[in-house]
């Protein structure tokens, strides 16, 4: 496994156990995330609140975890399941009601002098949608 690829496994599990201090590490103070819902938010500590504040409304985790990586080892894809429960209705979304998901997603973590420049979510988000509407 490449540096990167570590980093990316370290963060997705820092994720799972909600631990923000550790995701702060791994960051670069400038990082740019381009959220699954299209806003890019720039900076650390703007990111690390973004995460907890999706946290808030969506009690999800990832697993079956896949990481790939460039040829230069400055981009890293992780393909994951995330499973979780809607538990507080985020605006832009269908009324939370405790629905449960499980949907494919990617994380896409870009790095520069080893810390986190970028990071990307993405999935479907019209089947994501779907789900949350039943």
């Amino acid at each position: 496994m490449t540096d990167a690829q570590t980093i990316a496994s370290r963060f997705m599990q820092a994720l799972n156990e909600r631990d923000f201090e550790t995701i702060g590490t791994f960051l670069d103070e400038d990082v740019a995330l381009d959220s699954l819902t299209g806003l890019r938010t720039i900076g650390a500590g703007p990111l690390r609140m973004g995460v907890m504040s999706y946290f808030r409304h969506f009690d999800e985790s990832f697993s079956d975890m896949v990481l790939m990586h460039d040829a230069f080892g400055q981009r890293v894809a992780v393909d994951v399941t995330a499973r979780g429960h809607y538990r507080e209705t985020m605006p832009g979304f269908p009324e939370a009601s405790g629905q449960s998901y499980s949907i494919p997603s990617v994380f896409v973590f870009e790095f520069e002098n080893g810390a986190v420049t970028r990071l990307s979510h993405y999935r479907n988000i019209r089947v994501f949608e779907k789900a949350l509407a039943r």
